[in-house]
């Protein structure tokens, strides 16, 4: 059978087989089972991880991978000769069920370092380091070097780096890519997060601050070389000679993902998350239905489960404050009815109309000032985004909590507020003066996981399942988005040129989930909409409601039954198919059953005739499902496909 297939066009087929927790109500970790030590390792979910002599990471699996090449080290050189640390204690570790901690100590050339560590049943690995001189000495460098296993380092992300700090604008994602393929060599200035894996899991390094820093290159204040059989992500701390007469200290963190267990909201490979609901959707008739409908029973129908609200529900933006108490008791007694969940969009912005703003902004907001939001919407005003590192960030936890509790409602939509975005609010901690005396910016990363856990929290003490929404277009930052249970991205696209295409590269980093441990939608606006983000969806497994076809594939997993069923992307070392035709892909499940679901896209910009005799199935029971269906269709029909 031929059919022709257009630019972007996918197509789904259905092929039938030819024969036959940790703590309690109030604890963030409700979804991790409890932490354990065995022989030296610290078990957390799906995860080892071994400490070595001197305290930092030696080893680190992550579904029974070796993510580290060889163990983390610190190449220190005092006077321009290498020192060689010898452990001078016992390392010891103390293990709770929500948490390992440890301290090592070591010596060597006339310092002596200590590394205190702290690792929590996420696989969040906090290592806090101190170099102190018995006397003063010169300290040449100071690195920190990472050897990623080099067969799990095909893909690469970082923390996206403000161009024109101090006005914080983030560079423009298709001119300045932050995801994609890892080079061979890849240099950046300080960012605080940088993600190196592939499609099965990665590995991330972070850090809040680069204050001690003093490469030799600000440019290159991080890279990525290949030696042997790793990919080495080296910090360049010190590189200029450093008269060391005080204690040196830093931390830094690592992460293996994925970072959490199936969400048990996750059904059929989805939340059923559908954003722009409105107040009385559950009366009102959407047109064009027969018979009528109501715009809350026209969701159900397509197969959601989550309904979010966005800005309209507060006249304060981002703030638990409702608007009209009555209609949103209504709506979500009317989910609840229809056993469903009610999502609130929240930002953890402080609007310029809010009671009390100036004294908010002076302790509270980012600095610098420069960063702010204009929505069109009523009372206008003006929003400027607050720091997780502030005491706004525990007023706004508070008032969510209240809200969960007087209007019952299921989970938030966080619009950036995952992110720690950079601040040099000096009031609350943030920031630093460099060597010329330039105030320069911080990224709170554990405040934001303060914020993140708490948020969590409150969600798990609920009596029905809730959802915590991350909106984090271009942003990969593990240590907070553990905590969440589905990722959106993709809305930095949608000012690119009409003609712009990705690399595939970027949406198995980062719009695809599956090595994050996080469910994620893609967000299909102009110019990845359309066709193009139908057949992106589907040959990534990520069915999205912001996408054309995106509730189509909603109805095709439940009747296909995915959550029995084995996906194999098209960039599998063993793909369930091939077509012979470039960038015409093929990925696909195959149900326990035997029965095969295939989706089939073309990326070319112009048709591509395939025929589905040239569809190479490379698993057994495939070939001879393929052999049999596609002989059998082959006479009956010559069809060219739209959808």
């Amino acid at each position: 059978m031929l059919v022709v297939l257009v630019p972007s066009l996918l197509i789904l087929m259905l092929l039938a087989a030819s024969c036959p927790a940790v703590a309690g109500e109030t604890s963030p970790w409700a979804a991790w089972p409890a932490m354990r030590e065995r022989g030296g390792e610290v078990l957390v979910w799906n995860r080892a991880y071994r400490p070595g002599p001197t305290g930092l990471p030696e080893r680190m699996r992550s579904g029974g991978r070796q993510m580290l090449a060889s163990p983390v080290r610190l190449d220190i050189s005092c006077g321009g000769k290498p020192l060689r640390l010898r452990p001078v204690t016992a390392l010891k570790l103390v293990t709770k069920p929500e948490s390992v901690t440890y301290s090592a100590e070591s010596r060597g050339g006339g310092v002596d370092v200590t590394v205190r560590a702290l690792i929590e049943p996420d696989g969040m690995w906090r290592v806090d380091v101190e170099i102190a001189p018995n006397a003063e000495v010169d300290l040449t460098s100071l690195r920190l070097v990472i050897p990623v296993t080099r067969e799990h380092s095909r893909l690469l992300h970082w923390f996206p780096i403000p161009r024109n700090w101090p006005r914080v604008t983030f560079p423009e994602s298709w001119i300045h890519p932050n995801s994609g393929a890892r080079p061979k060599i890849w240099q950046s200035p300080f960012t605080p997060c940088v993600w190196i894996g592939d499609e099965d899991g990665g590995l991330e390094w972070f850090a809040e601050t680069d204050e001690k820093w003093r490469p030799a290159d600000a440019d290159r204040a991080l890279t990525i070389a290949e030696a042997g059989g790793a990919a080495e992500l080296t910090a360049h701390i010190i590189e200029q000679p450093t008269r060391l007469r005080k204690p040196l200290k830093f931390t830094f963190g690592l992460q293996a993902g994925p970072v959490k267990p199936r969400p048990a909201q996750l059904r059929q490979g989805r939340f059923g998350y559908t954003h722009w609901g409105v107040f009385g959707m559950e009366t009102k008739l959407r047109e064009g239905t027969s018979p009528p409908v109501t715009q809350l029973d026209y969701l159900k129908g397509l197969g959601a489960r989550f309904v979010g609200m966005h800005e309209d529900w507060t006249d304060y933006q981002g703030q638990p404050r409702v608007m009209d108490p009555g209609k949103m008791k209504s709506l979500a007694s009317a989910c609840h009815e229809r056993g469903m969940g009610l999502v609130l969009y929240h930002g953890l912005v402080i609007p310029n109309i809010l009671p009390g703003f100036e004294a908010l902004s002076k302790d509270c907001l980012t600095e610098p000032e420069g960063a702010n939001y204009i929505h069109a919407r009523e009372p206008k005003q003006y929003d400027y985004p607050a720091c997780h590192a502030s005491r706004f960030a525990s007023e706004w936890c508070a008032g969510i909590e209240e809200l969960f509790e007087e209007y019952e409602i299921d989970g938030l939509y966080l619009d950036g507020a995952a992110s720690p975005i950079p601040c040099a609010n000096t009031k609350h901690g943030c920031g630093y003066r460099d060597a010329s005396g330039n105030l320069r910016p911080t990224y709170p990363i554990f405040a934001a996981r303060e914020t993140m856990k708490r948020l969590r929290a409150i969600c798990d003490a609920r009596k029905r399942p809730a959802l915590i929404v991350a909106h984090m277009s271009t942003m990969l930052t593990l240590p907070t988005l553990s905590f969440a249970d589905l990722l959106l991205t993709g809305e930095q696209y949608w000012k690119a040129p009409d003609d712009f295409r990705p690399p595939l590269e970027f949406f198995r980093t980062e719009s695809m989930g599956h090595n994050h441990g996080l469910p994620t939608d893609f967000i299909g606006y102009a110019p990845l909409g359309g066709e193009y983000a139908r057949t992106i969806i589907a040959l990534h497994n990520a069915p999205s409601s912001w996408c054309p076809g995106g509730t189509d594939m909603w109805k095709l997993y439940d009747r296909f039954d995915v959550d029995g069923a084995k996906w194999a992307g098209y960039w599998s070392k063993e793909p369930l198919a091939t077509t012979g035709e470039s960038n015409v892909l093929v990925s696909g499940f195959v149900h326990k059953s035997g029965r095969a679901l295939l989706a089939v896209g073309n990326l070319n910009r112009e048709p591509k005739p395939v025929s589905y005799t040239h569809l190479r199935a490379h698993e057994t029971v495939l070939d001879l499902v393929c052999r049999l269906l596609l002989e059998k269709k082959k006479n009956k029909q010559q069809t060219k496909k739209e959808n």
